[in-house]
């Protein structure tokens, strides 16, 4: 077994030998690292992933919120399992640290902010694929059951599209302009990246598995910049 996998299962805190080993590098090898070395990438991992993730991320919340409305448990799920928010996790208990990206990506923060969360929904599915249900749900419960609950608390947030506006319009008396600069990946998995502009300069820029999220992005780091997050 391979030293990547090992340090792998270290940081999820998993002291079993995986039986099928090269699952968790794939799900550690992102398609711009694949195709250079000609080896699988990630992405049917992720495509399994995702759902894992959704589903214990909703059940949790159904489990320990009874009397939550729907379209509220709706809303922490979307939160919870989001780009950001898997991203931060990703990085959090190091599984950032092992990703292979070709070196196309390597100087590219809002890709890698992308790839850090696709690889926490493959590397989920690769603890599926190895060790069952059980062990899967209890360790994705484990790593995201702090940010369910932060997020139920209102304290996991992204609309900072509305945070920008409302300084821009005290500060300048304007609204920030949004512009799509790029498109790419399949027509399924299509990866979006706008910039924001104020006063005609571009303060912040952004990237998404949607339009909405590349702009809140954009928004989040043009307040960065600007030191007002």
């Amino acid at each position: 077994m391979k030293k990547i996998v090992f340090e792998l299962l270290r940081m999820l805190k998993i002291d079993k030998t995986p039986p099928f080993p090269h699952y968790f590098e794939w799900a550690l090898t992102h398609s711009s690292y694949a195709n250079e070395k000609g080896v699988p990438s990630y992405e049917r991992l992720e495509f399994l992933g995702d759902t894992i993730v959704g589903f214990v991320i909703a059940h949790q919340t159904f489990e320990n919120f009874p009397n939550m409305p729907e379209g509220e448990m709706a809303k922490i799920k979307a939160v919870v399992g989001s780009e950001p928010v898997l991203a931060d996790v990703s990085k959090e208990v190091g599984l950032a640290q092992l990703v292979r990206v070709g070196k196309s990506l390597r100087s590219s923060e809002d890709d890698l902010e992308s790839i850090f969360a696709d690889v926490f929904e493959s590397t989920m599915a690769a603890v599926f694929l190895n060790f069952g249900f059980e062990m899967t749900y209890d360790t994705v419960k484990e790593l995201l059951e702090e940010k369910i609950t932060a997020a139920t608390q209102k304290k996991i947030f992204f609309d900072y599209k509305t945070m920008l506006q409302e300084y821009t319009q005290e500060k300048y008396g304007i609204l920030p302009e949004y512009v799509l600069v790029e498109e790419k990946g399949p027509a399924h998995k299509k990866n979006y990246v706008f910039e924001v502009s104020i006063n005609g300069e571009v303060c912040g820029r952004g990237s998404g598995r949607s339009k909405k999220l590349a702009e809140q992005m954009a928004a989040k780091n043009a307040l960065k910049r600007m030191r007002k997050i």
